[in-house]
């Protein structure tokens, strides 16, 4: 045997400072040490979007718009209750005001809105949803869009967490 480990290091050579094995030990000490950082790591990230959730719950209203600023059929982008939350004003009629988180219940793409259809579509799949209550009309979305709750106080619009968003 001997023999045989000589007649392969002379047709296999290596240099005796690379010739070191992992041992299981320290192979099962990096694996441990591995997991650990990835458990931290989702749980750093789940923090962050709890926190980010509660945060939100507390957004106290905003005043959008003016109330006389949209004709019917317009609608207004703005953002709400964090800065990179998308939301969407729309101008149904003369008092009808609707709004919505931007982003489509499927894959998150921005909707627009079409006045003459009276929907928010989503390009990237074909998603319609109805300008009413934001139900799906169309597509792959199972849920409806997140609504807003609206309301008008002196002369202008508020948008705000509606009662089960903020639950």
């Amino acid at each position: 045997m001997p023999e045989r480990e000589k007649h392969w290091m002379r047709d296999f050579p290596a240099p005796s400072d690379e010739d070191s094995y992992v041992t299981r030990r320290e192979f099962t000490k990096f694996l441990g040490l591995t997991s650990l950082a990835f458990f931290i790591g989702t749980l750093a990230a789940a923090g962050r979007k709890l926190w980010k959730s509660f945060a939100e719950r507390q957004a106290p209203p905003l005043a959008v718009a003016a109330a006389d600023e949209l004709p019917v059929g317009g609608f207004k982008l703005f953002n709400y209750p964090a800065p990179d939350d998308h939301c969407i004003l729309l101008r149904l009629d003369e008092t009808k005001f609707v709004a919505f988180d931007q982003h489509c219940t499927h894959l998150a793409c921005p909707v627009v809105f079409d006045a003459a259809k009276r929907q928010l579509a989503c390009p990237c799949h074909k998603g319609f949803f109805d300008a009413e209550d934001g139900r799906v009309l169309a597509g792959p979305a199972k849920r409806p869009l997140t609504r807003l709750a609206v309301s008008i106080r002196d002369r202008r619009v508020w948008a705000e967490l509606s009662a089960e968003e903020r639950a």
